[in-house]
């Protein structure tokens, strides 16, 4: 347990809040300055927590917008993400493998990521480009969007998303 060494603040506080009650209930309006029990000085705590509430209140207020603005905006590029993950493996399922491991890319792999992403796409996102084919050395479509932010308290910008979607062995629209 931690004391505190304020003597009867508490008792001097009750005492004073007291005394102020009497002089309203008796009709004693005096001009005297309040001092504080037992110190003799001056009474200086008039005001300081309206004074706080001005200064914390708003400042809460902005925190609390901050921190909904970048959920808000969170929420909107994580939509756009599985968006474009989605579209870009059912581009990448276009492409064909041929026998002697060439790789072609089909232009039927960007419409059809390009249409995947337009369908399941939030009203906040657009597409960017879509290209699909050989990326770093392997068989994949890369698709790119972007999301406006929500602009709750910052103003709204553009977000990039990149997303790759790799052609996984025997997995084309053929062999399904």
């Amino acid at each position: 347990m931690v004391r505190l060494a304020l003597g009867n603040l508490e008792g001097e506080v009750a005492m004073r809040k007291c005394l102020v009650f009497r002089r309203q209930v008796s009709g004693q309006h005096s001009k005297v300055i309040h001092l504080t029990p037992d110190t003799g000085t001056r009474d200086t705590e008039k005001g300081q927590s309206i004074l706080l509430f001005a200064i914390l209140l708003p400042l809460l207020s902005i925190f609390l917008l901050g921190i909904l603005d970048f959920m808000a905006t969170n929420a909107r590029v994580m939509e756009t993400v599985a968006a474009a993950d989605l579209a870009a493996h059912a581009g990448a399922q276009e492409i064909a493998v041929l026998p002697d491991g060439t790789i072609t890319a089909t232009r039927g792999g960007d419409v059809i990521a390009a249409r995947y992403f337009e369908a399941q796409r939030p009203s906040y996102a657009q597409l960017v480009f879509v290209s699909c084919g050989r990326h770093q050395g392997r068989p994949a479509c890369l698709l790119e969007a972007q999301a406006r932010s929500a602009g709750i308290l910052l103003p709204a910008r553009w977000i990039k998303v990149r997303a790759v979607g790799y052609l996984a062995h025997g997995v084309t629209r053929g062999d399904q």
